[in-house]
C-alpha cells in the first residue's frame, strides 16, 4: 500500500531498512511513534528519526536537521550548519554512515560535510551513541546513520521550494519516483539544492594596552548548489534478495570575500580580494545478497566509492594607495577512493541466543595536491603533497542473549587490523601495521512494559587525520616541522548509562542518558630531539575525558480531537578535559559548549490540514581556557546565540502541500574573543570577531501521487 505524507500525517508503508546484516525482515518506520517502538525495543541504544520528522521543517540540508537532535552541536558561519559535532568533539570523532556504510570525504579530517547532504533524500535518522560490535568503530563521540529513500511504495513524489537568504537565492528541486514489476523493485530519486550564506564578518585586533592595533570588515558572500542521484534496484528471488545501491552527488561552493584591513586610526592599509571556487564529486556503487536459510540468515556485500574535492583559490591584494600588491593562486585537488567487500551469518543459538558473525575487507586512498603561485613565483610547499594508503581486515563477533522477557545482553567483539603506507612528495615511504580490538558490551532491562534502563561500555578509535600521517618534515626557525606516519588511532572506553520512559501508547517519550568517554594516545603536537635534531609534530602522548548528559523528550500535548499538539526538545550538558603532555594541570577541550537546548512546539488542525510549528536552538555564552601544544594558554569567549526556526503549512489535498518556512528568523550574530598568552604569562594577542547573519524565507509546494 503506498505511503502518503500530508502534514505530519502518515498512511502505511512497509520501510526496509537493511543498515544492520542480521536480519532479512522489513523494518516498518511510519512516523515518529513507529520510530519510537523502535527505538524502545532495540538492543543497542539507538535514537530514531522519521521521515515525517526529517521533513518537518521542510530544511534543505541534513545538518539543519541534525542540530535540533540530542547531543548535537555545529560549527560554521553565523546562521549556518556546516559540521556535526555530537557532544562539542572536534572534527572526526563524529562517525557518519550513509545506508550503514562509511563514505569518503574527501576531507583532512575523515568527515563528511552534512551542508552538503539534501534532507529530502532522507528516509530516516539514526543516532548511535555506543556502538555494537557490527557497527565501524570508528566514532567516538557517536555515529549517524544515514538512511536514504529505499522504499518501493508505489508512490511519486514531486517538491519545487524558492526563497531568499538574505540577498542571495536559495531553493531545491526533488523528485522521486517507485515502482514494483514483478520481483524487482524500482526507486529513482533525484535533487538539486541551492544554497546561499548571506554572512559578515567583523574582526578588531587589540594591543597589550587595550587599543586598536587593527581592524578588518569583511563580506563573505557564499554560493552552493548540491545535486543528487540514488537509485536503488532490489530483485526478490523468494526470501532472498539482491540490492543494488548507485550513489552519486556532485556540488560546488563559490566564495567572494572583501576585506579592508584599516589601523588603529581607522586608516585604510590593505585590501584584499578572495575568489574561491570549490567543487565536490562523491560517487559509490553497492551491491549485496541477503539470503535466508534454515539455519539462519547470511549475506555478502561489494562496493567502490570515490570522492574528490578541488579547491581553486585566488587572492588579490591592493595596498593603501589602490596599487596591486600581490596576487596568488591556489588549487589543491583531494581525492579519497575506496573498495570493499564483506560477509556475514546470523543465526539462532538455543531458544535465547542469536549470533552474529562478519568478515570485511576495505582498502583506501587519500591523496592531497596543492600547488601555490605567488606573484608569478612557485611558492608550493612540498608537505602539501602526500599519499596516504589503508587497507582494513575486520572481524566481529556479538551475541544477543535474551536473559529473560525483561532483560538483554549483547556482548561483542570486533578486530580491525589495518595496513598503512605514507608517502610524500619526494616518494619518503613508511609502513605501518596495526591491530585493534575493540569489545562491547550492551545491556537492556525492562524495568516496566513502558520503562526501559539502558547500559552499555564500549572500546571505540578515532583515526588520525590524513595531514598528521604525512612523513614530510621542513626546516623552518630551526625546528623540522611536519606529519607522523607512526601515529597510532586514539582509542576510547566509552560508558552510558540511559533511563527511557514511553507513555500514551509510545507516542510520547522521555530519556536521560548520561556518558563518559576515557582517551587514550590523544594525538597533540610537541617538540622533541630525534637524532639530534629539532623536531615538531603530532605524537600519541596526551589523554582526555569527555563526560556529560543528555535529555530528550517527545509530549503530545494534544492528541485526541480536531487538534493535534506536541512539545519537542532535548538539553544537553558537555564538559571535557585533555591532559597536554609536558604541562602542568589539564586542558579544557577548544569550542565545546557547556550546554545546548531545543525546544519546539507543532501544531495540526486535522479539519483544515493546517500545521505550523517552532524550534527553538540556544547555546549560552560559554568561556573555555587551554593549553596549547605550544605552551600557549588561550582563552577564548563566545557570546550566547539562538537560533528560531518556525513553518506554516497547508495540505489542499493528499495531491498538495504547501509550506511557508523560516529559518534564522533572528539573524543571529556569532561573536567571540580570543585572547593568548605566552607559556611565560605574558600577553600574545587579543581578537575579537563577530560574524553576521541574515535569515532565510522559503515557500515550498509538493506533491505525492
Amino acid at each position: 500500500m503506498p505511503a502518503l505524507l500530508v502534514a505530519g500525517l502518515v498512511l502505511p508503508v512497509s520501510a526496509v531498512c537493511a543498515d544492520e546484516p542480521k536480519s532479512l525482515a522489513d523494518v516498518v518506520v511510519l512516523d515518529q511513534r513507529d520510530a519510537q517502538i523502535e527505538r524502545k525495543h532495540q538492543d543497542i541504544q539507538k535514537i530514531i528519526i522519521s521521515e515525517v520528522e526529517v521533513e518537518r521543517y521542510g530544511d534543505a540540508t541534513v545538518g539543519d536537521v541534525l542540530r535540533r537532535l540530542p547531543g548535537m552541536t555545529f560549527t560554521g558561519p553565523a546562521g549556518v550548519t556546516k559540521d556535526i559535532r555530537i557532544r562539542g568533539l572536534d572534527k572526526g570523532y563524529t562517525q557518519f554512515l550513509i545506508n550503514g556504510e562509511p563514505i569518503p570525504s574527501a576531507k583532512k579530517e575523515r568527515q563528511i560535510q552534512v551542508d552538503r547532504l539534501p534532507a529530502d533524500m532522507i528516509e530516516r535518522i539514526e543516532i548511535i551513541r555506543s556502538p555494537g560490535a557490527m557497527y565501524d568503530s570508528a566514532g567516538i563521540g557517536g555515529t549517524i546513520n544515514i538512511v536514504l529513500k529505499r522504499r518501493a511504495d508505489g508512490v511519486t513524489r514531486l517538491r519545487a521550494a524558492a526563497g531568499r537568504n538574505g540577498d542571495l537565492d536559495v531553493g531545491d528541486v526533488v523528485a522521486q519516483w517507485s515502482r514494483s514489476f514483478g520481483n524487482l523493485d524500482v526507486l529513482l530519486a533525484a535533487s538539486h539544492t541551492v544554497g546561499a550564506e548571506d554572512v559578515k564578518e567583523d574582526k578588531v585586533t587589540y594591543n597589550a594596552n587595550g587599543t586598536v592595533k587593527n581592524a578588518e570588515p569583511k563580506a563573505k558572500p557564499v554560493k552552493k548548489d548540491e545535486t543528487l542521484f540514488a537509485p536503488r534496484f532490489v530483485w526478490h528471488f523468494g526470501e532472498d534478495r539482491l540490492t543494488l545501491e548507485p550513489f552519486m552527488s556532485n556540488g560546488r561552493e563559490m566564495k567572494d570575500e572583501d576585506t579592508s584591513t584599516l589601523n588603529g586610526s581607522g586608516t585604510l592599509t590593505k585590501r584584499t580580494l578572495k575568489d574561491e571556487d570549490k567543487s565536490d564529486n562523491v560517487s559509490r556503487l553497492g551491491g549485496r545478497y541477503d539470503g535466508r536459510t534454515s539455519w539462519g540468515d547470511w549475506f555478502v556485500k561489494a562496493g567502490s566509492q570515490e570522492a574528490k574535492e578541488t579547491k581553486d583559490v585566488e587572492s588579490l591584494e591592493y595596498n593603501a594607495a589602490g596599487n596591486p600588491s600581490k596576487r596568488t593562486i591556489e588549487d589543491e585537488t583531494l581525492r579519497e577512493r575506496g573498495i570493499y567487500a564483506g560477509t556475514g551469518v546470523s543465526f539462532a543459538l538455543g531458544a535465547n541466543h542469536t549470533v552474529s558473525a562478519g568478515l570485511e575487507w576495505r582498502d583506501g586512498e587519500y591523496r592531497n595536491e596543492k600547488t601555490k603561485i605567488e606573484n608569478g613565483a612557485d611558492k608550493s610547499d612540498a608537505k602539501d603533497r602526500f599519499t596516504i594508503d589503508e587497507t582494513r581486515q575486520i572481524f566481529y563477533l556479538q551475541d544477543e542473549w535474551r536473559i529473560s522477557d525483561a532483560h538483554g545482553l549483547t556482548p561483542g567483539i570486533r578486530v580491525e587490523r589495518t595496513a598503512r603506507e605514507s608517502r610524500d612528495s619526494a616518494d619518503t615511504s613508511r609502513k605501518k601495521d596495526l591491530v585493534g580490538t575493540m569489545p562491547s558490551l550492551h545491556y537492556r532491562w525492562a524495568l516496566q512494559e513502558d520503562l526501559n534502563l539502558r547500559a552499555s561500555v564500549a572500546k571505540s578509535v578515532k583515526l588520525p587525520k590524513y595531514d598528521e600521517l604525512n612523513p614530510f618534515i621542513k626546516l623552518e626557525s630551526g625546528v623540522y616541522k611536519g606529519g607522523n606516519p607512526d601515529l597510532k588511532p586514539e582509542t576510547a572506553v566509552g560508558y552510558e548509562l540511559g533511563l527511557e520512559q514511553y507513555f500514551w501508547g509510545n507516542r510520547g517519550i522521555v530519556g536521560v542518558n548520561v556518558y563518559r568517554r576515557d582517551v587514550e594516545d590523544f594525538v597533540q603536537k610537541e617538540q622533541r630531539v630525534e637524532g639530534g635534531l629539532n623536531v615538531e609534530r603530532p605524537y600519541n602522548v596526551g589523554e582526555a575525558m569527555f563526560w556529560g548528559a543528555e535529555l530528550d523528550w517527545r509530549v503530545p500535548l494534544l492528541r485526541n480531537g480536531p487538534h493535534e499538539l506536541s512539545l519537542t526538545g532535548n538539553h544537553s550538558e558537555m564538559r571535557g578535559r585533555v591532559k597536554v603532555a609536558g604541562v602542568a594541570g589539564s586542558s579544557e577541550v577548544k569550542d565545546m559548549p557547556r550546554r545546548m537546548s531545543n525546544i519546539g512546539l507543532d501544531w495540526l488542525h486535522r479539519p483544515t490540514m493546517w500545521s505550523a510549528g517552532i524550534n527553538i536552538n540556544h547555546q549560552p555564552r560559554f568561556t573555555t581556557n587551554g593549553i596549547n601544544a605550544d605552551g600557549v594558554r588561550e582563552v577564548k569567549t563566545r557570546e550566547q546565540q539562538t537560533l528560531l526556526d518556525l513553518y506554516v503549512g497547508w495540505a489542499a489535498s493528499s495531491m498538495a502541500e504547501l509550506r511557508l518556512i523560516a529559518k534564522n528568523v533572528l539573524a543571529v550574530d556569532k561573536e567571540e574573543r580570543t585572547v593568548k598568552y605566552t607559556a611565560a604569562g605574558a600577553f600574545s594577542s587579543d581578537e575579537w570577531k563577530r560574524e553576521r547573519s541574515s535569515p532565510m524565507v522559503m515557500m515550498t509546494l509538493e506533491s505525492r501521487f
